[in-house]
This record gives C-alpha cells, sequence and structure tokens, in this order.
C-alpha cells in the first residue's frame, strides 16, 4: 500500500507549488532595503531637527549616556530630541549592519548592491562618530568655535554619502544581479556640476544655519544690517549661499533639459523631478529668509535639499543601470554621433533589375 502511494506521488500531474524564497533572499531584500532607506532618511531629518532646535546639548558631553544615565529620567525636551536621536541612530546602524550582511549573503561578487550596502554602513559608523565628537567636545546648539566651523561641512559630506548609498542600495536592489553597468565616472559626468553644486551648498547653508542660530535677528533690516559691518566670519560664510544656490539651481535645470527624448522615461522623470525640487527651493530659501528662519521652513528647506540629493544619485545609478547608449553625450548630439560611427552597409541591387551578363 505504501508502494502504490508513493508511486501516485510521482506520478501526480497537478501543479508544482513554487519554491519557497530563502530567508535572505534578492527578492525580500528589495522591501527591506527601501524600508531601511526611508527610516535612514526621517533619522537625518530628525538630526536636522535637533540642530535647528539647538537640543545638540540635551544630554551634556556625555556620550553613549545621557547625563550618565542609560535611559533619562522625566527629560526635558532638549534631552528628549537628543535622546530620540541617539536611540533612533544606533537602529539605523543595526538595520545597516543586517542588510549589508544580507546582500553580501544574497548578491553575487561584484554586484553593485554589495559595494552600496558596503558604503552605506561605512558611512554609517562614521556619522556616528561625528556625533560623539561634536558631543564630547561641546560643538553643539550655539557654539560658533573653530573646530566647529571646519568640522561642518565634513560632517554634511559624510552625511550626503550616508544617504546616497542608502538610496543607491535601495535602487540597485530592483535590479537584476547580471545587469551590465556603465563605469560611474561615465554615468556621473552629465550630472558631474549639479551633484558637486549641491555638495557645496550643503556647505554653505550648514554655516547659514549656524549662523542663524549663533546671530538671530528680529526683523528682516537687522538682519540686513550684519551684512554691512558682518561680526563674525559665519556672516561672511552665509553671504555665499544664496550666491551660489542661483549656480547650482541652473546647472540642475540646464542638465533636466538636456535629459530630453532621447533617455529613458525613467532618466527623463528623475532629472525633471530634480529641476522641479531646485526650482521649490528658489521659493522656500528667499522665504526662510522673509520669515526670519522659522524652524519649520528651515526644516523643510534641510528636506527638499536631501530629496534633490536623492534624485540626482538615483539619476545616476539609473545611468549605470543603462546599456548601449553614450550617456556622456548631450542629449541631441548623441544621436547624431551614434549615426555617424554606424557602418553603412552597401546597397544590394534587386535581382529582378541585375544587368544581363
Amino acid at each position: 500500500m505504501t508502494g502504490v502511494r508513493s508511486r501516485q506521488r510521482r506520478g501526480a500531474t497537478g501543479p508544482v507549488p513554487p519554491p519557497t524564497p530563502h530567508p535572505m533572499s534578492e527578492s525580500r531584500f528589495r522591501p527591506f532595503a527601501w524600508g531601511v532607506f526611508i527610516y535612514g532618511f526621517l533619522v537625518i531629518q530628525w538630526g536636522y531637527f535637533l540642530r535647528i532646535s539647538e537640543s545638540g546639548d540635551g544630554c551634556g558631553t556625555d556620550w553613549p549616556l545621557c547625563h550618565g544615565a542609560v535611559v533619562p529620567d522625566a527629560p526635558p525636551f532638549a534631552t528628549f530630541v537628543e535622546f530620540t536621536h541617539r536611540l533612533t541612530s544606533g537602529i539605523v546602524l543595526l538595520l545597516v549592519i543586517l542588510m549589508a550582511i544580507w546582500a553580501f549573503r544574497a548578491f553575487p561578487r561584484g554586484a553593485p548592491v554589495r559595494k552600496a550596502a558596503g558604503a552605506a554602513l561605512l558611512f554609517t559608523i562614521t556619522e556616528s562618530l561625528f556625533g560623539a565628537v561634536l558631543v564630547v567636545l561641546g560643538w553643539v546648539a550655539g557654539d560658533v568655535s573653530t573646530g566647529r566651523i571646519l568640522i561642518r561641512p565634513i560632517h554634511v559630506t559624510n552625511t550626503f554619502l550616508l544617504l546616497g548609498a542608502l538610496a543607491a542600495t535601495a535602487w540597485w536592489a530592483r535590479r537584476p544581479p547580471g545587469t551590465p553597468l556603465r563605469p560611474l565616472r561615465e554615468a556621473l559626468r552629465p550630472a558631474a556640476l549639479p551633484i558637486l553644486g549641491v555638495l557645496a551648498l550643503g556647505w554653505t547653508g550648514s554655516w547659514t544655519g549656524l549662523a542663524a542660530t549663533a546671530f538671530p535677528h528680529e526683523t528682516l533690516a537687522e538682519g540686513m544690517g550684519q551684512y554691512v559691518d558682518p561680526e563674525h566670519i559665519l556672516i561672511w560664510l552665509r553671504m555665499s549661499h544664496p550666491v551660489l544656490a542661483l549656480a547650482v539651481i541652473w546647472f540642475v535645470v540646464r542638465m533636466a533639459r538636456r535629459t530630453g527624448p532621447g533617455e529613458d522615461s525613467v532618466r527623463q522623470g528623475l532629472a525633471r523631478a530634480a529641476a522641479v525640487l531646485a526650482l521649490v527651493q528658489l521659493v522656500v530659501g528667499p522665504a526662510t529668509i522673509l520669515l526670519l528662519n522659522p524652524i519649520w521652513t528651515r526644516l523643510g528647506h534641510l528636506v527638499l535639499g536631501d530629496l534633490l540629493w536623492v534624485a540626482l544619485v538615483w539619476l545616476v545609478a539609473e545611468r549605470m543601470g543603462s546599456t548601449g547608449r553614450n550617456l556622456a553625450a548631450p542629449v541631441g548630439e548623441e544621436e547624431a554621433a551614434h549615426a555617424r560611427t554606424r557602418p553603412h552597409k552597401p546597397l544590394r541591387t534587386p535581382p529582378s533589375e541585375a544587368l544581363p551578363s
């Protein structure tokens, strides 16, 4: 009887159920990577709120403890903001460690997801170290020491690289592992000026935010008067931010206009999204000044800046995954160059029109 049942099982012709995915499979990695990216993005925004609300000294100069305790008892607002930021940042570190291990187990050697996840882990660790240094040295809240002024652009660069690595990991997880990639230099070339410009805007913006915190003003006239006789180098640095912003917005819009019909629809959408975000910043930035730097406009300005950075990172990542096109050439000229280099086949005379021998 047992043998009959086994033969019936072997001879069954019903549909074969699909195999159960491995717990650390590529398909399950994709939603996890997107979740880590979104969560990391939100934690970074909370870090901006911490700085804008002058809550960076909420735990004193203790790190990783908070006022000498693991969990502060009935903390005031600044301590709550700082402690929450440390707690959520620690969760980011754990998630990124898991994401990196998962990427190295689920994807083959040389896969871009591996590289992006490894970079995300590196920049998460360095981001934590930057936070520890700022707290221990007291470079928080309204401090305008030379050390804090110098470390601001380095810290901002690390934050941008961390956000970019998280965004690239999630984006590349969408693609099959065997997809050929173009060299980074070739894919980066059309967006090089916008990317460098946004990075530089992050540097000047960090100084501008620090100046707004350290040298507040009650009226717009008082704020403009600070430029007449600057009392600190931060005032000089703040003046460079709007000038640089105009140039960067022009670079981004120019890049979007050159990403025309010859490009893939996804790349067109990302380029247009970057241009729209840049133009919106042209409104939010001056509005922040006219409204005397309220927290909500400053935070919105920073969120839009990060979204612009993510759009540029995704645009480069998508261009790296494209094949068969010269992405370094301007759109329009690219088609002509392809036509010039295409080999011409000799015309064949139809048999009916051939001359008799």
